[in-house]
């Protein structure tokens, strides 16, 4: 049972930020995710994309995010084990 509640938890914590973090990276490069026809616009879309991931900008809230994450886990796995013993 704590094992179930343990796993739905870090999922959630990490499914969390990996969202927030895509969010923020569609919103960085000025991309509005709504379906096209046209290939040329959305090859332009996925380069604009990939050159904000090479900036620091984007990344400088991620590494806090995810050391924060980590940490989240860390903690709820020393936790977990403290109960089991």
């Amino acid at each position: 049972m704590i094992e179930s509640l343990v796993q739905l938890l870090l999922i959630g914590i990490w499914s969390t930020t990996l969202g927030v973090h895509t969010r923020r990276l569609l919103r960085l490069s000025q991309v509005i995710p709504v379906e096209t026809r046209y290939g040329v616009y959305l090859r332009q879309r996925a380069k604009r994309m990939w050159v904000m991931l090479g900036r620091p900008e984007f990344w400088r809230a991620t590494h806090s995010d995810v050391l924060m994450c980590i940490q989240l886990t860390f903690m709820l796995f020393l936790f977990v084990w403290g109960i089991s013993r």
